[in-house]
């Protein structure tokens, strides 16, 4: 009777410890970016434009955090039209889908998608968006960059910028390095900021994505912005985001302090902060 009571209870113990190692392996694989570990936080500013051409959104799942920003082509009519609907497909593709695969793929496959609804919409019109994005996940940051938005990472008192703009002035650049053109031709070229790549243009065929994803660590802060933040300088932003506050405490700085600066111009400005803890 003794053995059988005493058997009875290493058979309850051993089942409380398997349904423990259970749980904890369900949080650890299902739940590895817990919400509380990174928090967010946006701020969007109209400028000096008639319209707010710039877009953006964010989605958590249970394996990471997802975001997002577009800012239209201001020189186009629609610019506002298609960076709604660059940013409305990558929500779109992200939720539907589970990304614990190839990341890099659904960055590729979310922009051919916009890129195709954006031309079926507008078919011969100009229309476009630059767009940046990235998954955070594990602490491990995949990124996507088309046009000149920009991504980067502060971390030590640095922001660091992450992806390369794919406009005329970064081209001339190349081309000056690899001796193909001189200084004078690089510097004092015309069009130095026109795009030479965008989401909506006719021969889109992708854009950046990283080879390797980028290890975060606690304390760093991801910013994904429009050239409109542009208005303040790196030193004015590192100055922001070295102060204490919270994701959205930043994002709401880095607006005010685009609105208050003495400049004659400022295009629309939209920043995403997504902060590590």
């Amino acid at each position: 009777m003794i053995s059988i009571v005493y058997v009875g209870v290493i058979l309850v113990i051993a089942l409380m410890i398997l349904v423990g190692i259970s749980i904890y392996l369900r949080k650890e694989i299902l739940l590895p970016d817990k919400k509380e570990e990174l928090e967010l936080g946006n701020g969007q500013y109209i400028g000096t434009r008639e319209k707010q051409d710039d877009s953006f959104g964010s989605y958590q799942k249970d394996y990471g955090l997802f975001a997002v920003v577009a800012d239209g082509i201001g020189g186009y009519l629609n610019g506002d039209v298609a960076s709604k609907i660059t940013v409305n497909t990558f929500l779109r593709e992200f939720k539907k889908n589970n990304l614990t695969g190839n990341v890099n793929y659904f960055f590729q496959s979310a922009a051919q998608k916009a890129n195709f609804e954006i031309r079926k919409k507008f078919e011969d019109t100009p229309c476009g968006t630059t767009v940046v994005s990235v998954v955070i996940s594990k602490k491990q940051m995949y990124w996507f960059s088309v046009g000149d938005s920009n991504i980067a990472v502060y971390r030590k008192n640095r922001l660091i910028p992450v992806n390369r703009k794919e406009n005329v002035e970064n081209w001339l650049e190349e081309q000056f390095l690899s001796g193909k053109i001189n200084r004078e031709e690089a510097m004092n070229h015309p069009q130095k900021r026109r795009l030479m790549n965008y989401v909506g243009f006719d021969g889109f065929e992708g854009g950046q994505v990283c080879e390797q994803p980028i290890t975060l660590q606690s304390g760093d802060k991801v910013l994904l912005y429009s050239d409109g933040v542009e208005t303040l300088n790196q030193i004015e932003l590192e100055t922001i985001l070295a102060q204490k506050g919270t994701a959205n405490d930043m994002a709401e700085r880095v607006i005010d302090a685009i609105k208050v600066k003495n400049v004659k111009s400022k295009d629309n400005a939209t920043v995403v902060v997504i902060k590590v803890k």
